[in-house]
């Protein structure tokens, strides 16, 4: 049996610029890093004494003499894309449900194709691996979305990622101490919206829009995270969002709204919503003594969180 840990993620900065649509024009530059939060996937070949069939153990069982009876896409397309001819056992399991705005659907994706190699023995660098999860997702399952949601979970970390127009991608770790990144997770809170959501015409919406303004203020926080200044940070994500929502009427909805609206009107730095739009997680930046009072007054719908800096790993 092999298990895997692959992490989720929260974007910061530069979210949707990292559509092809975007980037081969402009490029892309995205902050961000993985979290202490994941999804567990485990396998193994099945004996043929125990069953002839594969088993599939997601939010469903499914057990299956080919793998095109699965009836979830991801896995169906990713044991097929990695030539798997035996028959297995696979389960998955997580610390948070999925399409919350966290890059759930990708770390998914990458944990897969990652248990596969670990199980066949294969050896695929870091940038391939990358390049097989946005081919999975966005040529086979042909599911909209820019392509950082795949670099997150296998580079890990607390990073910058600057896309070229060509569509490289250059990962580099952010040079903070350990004290600041430690006194910025104290400043940085998740609220969950109460709704789980379809991404792919929420998705669809940021293709071929202007977003300029969202690549320059990705730029300007980079310099901001370097100078450790928490409140230029934390109004550089309110600013990012208010430009997002220029993007597409689906990006927000009123209980966003409300969200964002109180945490600001308390004093935080900065909110916005993670992921395409929709729902999900809002991130809050704001002091302490308000992310206490936030984590009272959304009582059951707050998230604490570290940055991990491991990525894709293998635990077993």
């Amino acid at each position: 049996m092999i298990i895997v840990r692959v992490p989720f993620r929260v974007s910061l900065f530069g979210g949707s610029t990292d559509y092809e649509s975007f980037y081969k024009h402009h490029g892309s530059f995205l902050i961000g890093g993985t979290i202490d939060k994941y999804i567990y996937l485990s396998m193994r070949y099945r004996p043929k004494l125990l069953s002839e069939k594969s088993l599939v153990v997601y939010s469903k069982m499914e057990e299956v003499r080919d793998f095109d009876e699965i009836t979830n896409p991801l896995i169906r397309e990713i044991l097929k894309f990695r030539n798997i001819s035996k028959t297995v056992e696979f389960h998955s399991f997580s610390d948070i449900r999925a399409r919350t705005g966290l890059g759930g659907s990708s770390s998914y994706c990458v944990g897969l194709l990652y248990l596969l190699d670990q199980l066949t023995n294969s050896v695929i660098a870091k940038k391939q691996l990358v390049r097989d999860a946005i081919h999975v997702e966005r040529y086979i399952l042909k599911e909209s979305g820019g392509i950082q949601d795949q670099i997150w979970p296998v580079y890990g970390g607390l990073n910058t990622i600057e896309i070229t127009n060509e569509g490289n991608f250059f990962v580099k770790p952010l040079s903070l101490s350990e004290d600041f990144v430690k006194e910025f997770e104290s400043n940085l809170l998740l609220i969950y919206t109460g709704k789980q959501r379809d991404c792919g015409s929420v998705a669809d919406s940021h293709d071929g829009k202007d977003k300029i303004a969202i690549l320059q203020l990705a730029k300007e926080a980079h310099g901001s995270l370097l100078k450790e200044n928490i409140e230029k940070i934390g109004s550089l994500v309110y600013q990012s969002w208010k430009e997002k929502l220029n993007i597409s009427n689906l990006i927000s909805t009123s209980e966003v709204d409300a969200i964002i609206d109180h945490v600001m009107s308390r004093g935080a730095y900065g909110a916005k919503l993670l992921g395409a739009g929709g729902c999900g997680f809002v991130v809050c930046v704001c002091n302490p003594k308000l992310k206490q009072e936030f984590s009272e007054y959304f009582n059951g719908k707050t998230l604490d969180f570290e940055f991990e800096n491991k990525g894709v790993t293998r635990i077993y």
